[in-house]
């Protein structure tokens, strides 16, 4: 996806002016940067910390339409997210992958069944997949569901929808662009606005925090795609008010053994009739999410001990039998919306349509959600085109990312062709073809051995084969970047990312040149990362209603 010299690549060519410098590396900086360098412009993404780090890697995982949206009468972004959902299916089969959803409704729900059955036909008119949504049987939704409580239940409902690795989708959107001549800078920190003399905004300072050095960076527009920092960057370039008000949603994970469910659900929450999403994963099951107004940091959101009762108490209401707990949570974090402010007390009813404003020389975007990125990122470089020369904007060709796949497209059996072709073991495979897609194929090259394509501990699905192939392949600078955003298992399993990192020093010692002094270094920047993703993690602090 990428040559190890990518960041060495950039640094080279900083002097030369560009047409755009992105600001921000989550889904909407990089759908930006993939757009511009399609069409042609010189442009530079810089990023604070890695891609994705922020929200983009802290969402519910979904590719979905917001089936809540069409409740609250928000049509356009339900019907520009149901084409999304269905042309990111189309275009990149084994990124993002459908997902079927079950809907139990029983007698005296706030939003009776048939209510919910309607905004399940609307919901089908918006979209191309084959699959409408159905009625479930008893018999059927209990075998999917085991232990579910079906007192007072009317009837059932299935629909689908899409999931995916939210980290993956977007560090794939930031290596298209890559592929199409754009230049990524990650750990690399705005540090003041670069204007001329009669004040006009030129461009930027850049810090890189990777050795120090700061750069002036000439650019015709700086677009300011920093997701919950858009208000931080505009207080920078001397820019007054606030335009977000950020919402907090927080997650947990639960084993498989302790919530066996064999299909994604959604069931409203007991406290307030909120949906609350029950999504089985390879590696758990994700429950999920909370919406609150966050006062916090932007930096090190962590969920409260307050939203996990919630999450639990949801749980408990449907599976009264499995005595579920606090103490079954293997893993909880949280991720901040970058709401525009609506002037409303609850979170929930703020729409996640993206808005698009010049601010003397700096164009800001804000709003939106994962599944919206490209026709965001579209209307951006649109709306940018209008403020660079126009010797510049004559350059650009037309917006094309409608038709294009994202760099790593494999078949959806890869899995299974390099279970047969490099004959590994079952779990290795689909794990690989999970995080690496195409560049999966590598394992076999970069593996210095054949023990290298086997676990590298047990329960887990990584192999040191994987590892290299994202060290020297996947834009990682930092073992955070490797166990949190690409092979993901401080996500899922964050006991076991521990576990294993005697088995990746070695490796880091090879691919990355790190002595025992980076090591140690790297180990401590990562178990206090790790702790926002762990229930160790977990404040005490109340959640305002």
């Amino acid at each position: 996806m990428f040559h190890k010299d990518w960041r060495q690549l950039a640094i080279q060519q900083l002097d030369a002016p560009f047409d755009l410098v992105i600001v921000g590396g989550g889904i909407t900086g990089c759908g930006i940067f993939l757009d511009a360098a399609q069409r042609g412009l010189r442009v530079l993404m810089i990023e604070k910390q890695d891609i994705a780090s922020g929200t983009s890697s802290r969402s519910s995982k979904l590719v979905h339409g917001g089936l809540r949206y069409l409740k609250q009468m928000q049509f356009r972004v339900t019907r520009t997210a149901c084409r999304e959902r269905d042309r990111m299916l189309s275009l990149n089969p084994l990124l993002v992958q459908p997902i079927r959803f079950l809907y139990p409704a029983h007698k005296g729900d706030k939003i009776p069944g048939w209510k919910v059955d309607l905004g399940l036909w609307m919901y089908d008119r918006l979209t191309r997949l084959p699959e409408k949504h159905s009625h479930v049987s008893l018999e059927e939704f209990q075998r999917l569901a085991p232990g579910i409580d079906t007192t007072d239940l009317e009837m059932t409902l299935a629909y689908t929808d899409a999931m995916t690795d939210d980290a993956r989708l977007t560090l794939a959107v930031a290596a298209t662009g890559f592929a199409y001549g754009g230049l990524m800078l990650t750990r690399a920190e705005v540090a003041a606005p670069l204007r001329a003399p009669n004040g006009t905004l030129k461009g930027v300072v850049v810090r890189d925090l990777e050795s120090g050095k700061s750069y002036r960076i000439e650019s015709h527009l700086v677009v300011n795609a920093a997701g919950v920092w858009v208000d931080r960057i505009r207080q920078l370039f001397d820019m007054e008010g606030a335009r977000l008000r950020p919402s907090r949603g927080s997650h947990i994970v639960l084993p498989h053994h302790r919530l066996p469910i064999k299909a994604a659900m959604m069931i409203p929450s007991p406290d307030d009739q909120r949906p609350v999403f029950l999504i089985p994963h390879p590696k758990g099951v994700l429950v999920g999410t909370t919406d609150i107004y966050h006062d916090g940091s932007l930096a090190d959101p962590r969920p409260t001990q307050d939203e996990l009762s919630y999450l639990i108490r949801a749980l408990q209401s449907q599976f009264p039998l499995a005595a579920l707990s606090l103490g079954d949570i293997v893993a909880a974090f949280a991720g901040l919306r970058p709401i525009l402010d609506a002037h409303t007390d609850n979170p929930s009813a703020a729409s996640r349509e993206e808005e698009i404003w010049e601010e003397r020389g700096l164009l800001c975007v804000a709003g939106g959600k994962l599944t919206t990125w490209r026709p965001t990122a579209e209307e951006a470089v649109d709306e940018a085109l209008t403020f660079i020369p126009e010797e510049r904007a004559q350059v650009a060709a037309p917006c094309s990312t409608k038709g294009t796949a994202l760099v790593g497209l494999a078949p959806a059996d890869l899995a299974d062709r390099l279970e047969r072709s490099l004959k590994l073991d079952a779990e290795i495979a689909n794990g690989a073809a999970r995080r690496l897609r195409a560049s999966a194929w590598r394992l076999s090259e970069v593996a210095h051995s054949r023990a290298e394509l086997d676990p590298l501990i047990e329960g887990s699905d990584l192999c040191a084969a994987e590892v290299r192939a994202h060290l020297t392949g996947g834009a990682v600078l930092h073992l955070e970047d490797l166990l949190l955003r690409r092979a993901r298992l401080g996500l899922w399993q964050p006991d076991l990312a521990v576990a294993v990192l005697p088995q990746l020093r070695p490796i880091f010692r090879e691919e990355m040149g790190w002595d025992n002094a980076r090591w140690s270094r790297e180990e401590a920047s990562f178990d206090a990362a790790l702790e926002a993703w762990s229930p160790r993690g977990v404040t005490q602090q109340s959640s305002p209603n």
